[in-house]
């Protein structure tokens, strides 16, 4: 007996949620096992990438120095040229005859092509221009250097203006007949004589791009791609010819950043590594093919990861069944509670039977407690919003009852004060009927035709102490006059127009109330042609808490039309009041269309308007 009260005992443990929570987090250790395989992967590749970058900069010091040798070189040429006395009378003397004329280009020449050893297996020459005219060159031929052009560039120009600076040209064409096809790269030198203040000739070393390149050849391969780019974005040496004499800005942002890790350039992915020549005051960069330095260990790492995947397929098997058996009542009451979201509250779920846990039996038996109490609060609370609604709506028609009586009031002391007795008489019992008609009536809408009606009762009081100067039109579509309207609404809009549109001594004028149907929307508009409303006031017009006491009523009477309207119908409706002074008023009124049949109503669609 105590045997199988043990083993009652143990199989309700194992279905406690703590049981199979414990189940649940040794999965989820595998899966994170599985995680942490693919991180160190990832890992693998960063590494990689970081190993490859310090040996790529590492390569680029070594170039980068070659570069400042090769800069070093020029600049030692070129201190070496502007000191020798002897070039100096050769750039400064004229020939007396040709004799001496092709003595001199065979000297200097000669003289030049000693330094064109500092640049073994270049492509470097040397053109000296003198303040007499001659030029000198290491090329095999003669050259003008005035025909060219040349001198007269920016670059040249530059150097002239300070001799302590080299101009540069990137680009230009060959001077000679034989290099003219070609673009080489162009350092100016002005030659200076201190004692006697003024230039005495200019230097120009012509470098072809391959000596750049030569410098680099040895550290290019099939997956890597080396550039030289100025500050300006353009690439003055390229390991890939086609991007010479070009500008690249995004190149440019990738060699100024010289960020660590992987980034696209060009559809690709690549490793970049870059550095900075102060002496040429250019970049030089470094891109390897991230792909191919991955697809060495590419295979491995496919083989483990088809071991991760299918080893996270399993597991995923085999945890969707474990929680699947624990959420499984958690799903249902989750169902339930949608369900619920989904209906009346009113509308009773079926009671929850959950097995399995004693957690998930504990929560049905809670939620089935919970939805009684839910039920009976919700009707409770229904029923106090419906007392609520009702005492709102019957307090703003009571509202409406003194405004309109003490108008109506007033309007007879006028006849009265005026000693017209019968007029009195006569507005007395008119307002009697009104009275009748509204006070018995306990309906918050009405038939627009007896809305209509009722705003004619009240017109006609008016009548008695305007007269025949202010005239009401009313322009009503047939078929809106059985659309419901709150009770009552449209006479305060029409008694402002008469007391503050109209003059009081010689009122002179007319009211237009407009009725049409658009959509499922029924459209009334009031207008008049009265003195209008102060844009100051029109502002402020239905702000009730505003100081002013001569147009407190009217705030309080237009506020409490628009507040029956938006509770009546929702926020989205109201009033638009418009005024232009010494043009009139115009007030529109949006309403759901609602027609009255019999008794009841009933709310017309935009499709059914159109039939």
């Amino acid at each position: 007996m105590n045997e199988v009260q043990n083993e009652v005992k143990t199989m309700r443990n194992k279905k406690s949620i703590s049981f199979q929570i414990i189940i649940t987090v040794i999965i989820s250790f595998l899966a994170l096992f599985l995680f942490f395989s693919i991180l160190t992967t990832e890992l693998y590749y960063r590494n990689v990438t970081d190993i490859m970058q310090e040996s790529q900069q590492h390569s680029l010091t070594q170039l980068n120095e070659s570069f400042d040798v090769f800069y070093q070189q020029i600049i030692y040429i070129l201190i070496q040229l502007s000191g020798d006395t002897v070039l100096k009378q050769y750039l400064t003397k004229e020939p007396e005859d040709n004799f001496e004329y092709y003595q001199m280009q065979r000297y200097v020449h000669d003289f030049l092509q000693t330094y064109n050893g500092f640049f073994p297996n270049s492509n470097v020459h040397l053109i000296l221009y003198g303040e007499n005219g001659q030029t000198y060159t290491t090329y095999n031929e003669t050259l003008y250097l005035e025909d060219t052009g040349i001198l007269k560039e920016d670059f040249v120009k530059q150097a002239e203006k300070n001799h302590r600076r080299l101009g540069v040209s990137y680009f230009h064409s060959g001077l000679t007949p034989y290099t003219q096809n070609d673009d080489y790269m162009y350092f100016a030198h002005a030659l200076y004589d201190p004692y006697r203040s003024r230039y005495y000739g200019t230097i120009l070393v012509v470098i072809d791009e391959s000596c750049f390149q030569n410098l680099y050849s040895d550290l290019i391969q099939d997956n890597n791609h080396f550039s030289v780019i100025t500050e300006d974005g353009l690439i003055i040496s390229d390991s890939k010819a086609e991007f010479l004499n070009s500008s690249d800005s995004t190149l440019l942002d990738i060699t100024r950043k010289n960020s660590d890790g992987v980034l696209e350039y060009a559809g690709e992915k690549w490793i970049p590594s870059s550095i900075y020549n102060q002496y040429f005051d250019f970049y030089i960069l470094q891109l390897t093919e991230y792909n191919a330095i991955t697809s060495r260990v590419s295979p491995s790492i496919l083989r483990i990861l088809e071991l991760c995947c299918f080893a996270q397929l399993l597991i995923t098997v085999v945890l969707i069944c474990l929680l699947q058996k624990i959420t499984r009542p958690i799903h249902r009451l989750s169902v339930a509670m949608q369900n619920v979201s989904d209906r009346d509250l009113l509308s009773r779920p079926e009671k929850m039977n959950f097995t399995g846990c004693s957690e998930a039996r504990l929560l049905g038996e809670s939620f089935n407690e919970m939805f009684s109490k839910l039920e009976y609060y919700t009707k409770k609370l229904m029923q106090e919003q419906d007392a609520r609604h009702a005492a709102e709506l019957n307090s703003l028609q009571h509202q409406i009852n003194p405004h309109f009586i003490y108008n109506t009031l007033a309007s007879i002391r006028y006849l009265s004060m005026a000693g017209q007795r019968e007029k009195v008489i006569t507005g007395i019992n008119s307002l009697t009927k009104l009275l009748r008609k509204t006070l018995g009536d306990i309906r918050e809408t009405i038939p627009l035709e007896q809305e209509l009606d009722l705003l004619q009762d009240y017109f006609q009081i008016q009548l008695l102490r305007y007269g025949d100067g202010i005239r009401l039109y009313l322009n009503v579509q047939e078929t809106c006059l059985s659309a419901a309207v709150p009770k009552f609404f449209l006479q305060p809009l029409v008694e402002n127009s008469i007391f503050h549109g109209f003059s009081t001594n010689t009122p002179c004028g007319s009211i237009s109330i407009y009725a049409t149907i658009n959509g499922a929307i029924l459209k009334l508009e009031i207008m008049d042609n009265g003195a209008g409303i102060p844009p100051d006031i029109l502002m402020h017009i239905m702000d009730v808490s505003a100081k002013n006491n001569r147009n407190s009523l009217t705030k309080i009477g237009l506020k409490n039309i628009e507040d029956r309207i938006k509770m009546i119908y929702g926020p989205q409706y109201g009033l638009n009041i418009m005024s232009t002074p010494g043009y009139g008023t115009q007030v529109i009124i949006h309403l759901p269309l609602i027609y009255f049949e019999g008794e009841k109503c009933y709310e017309k669609s935009s499709e059914d308007s159109h039939h």
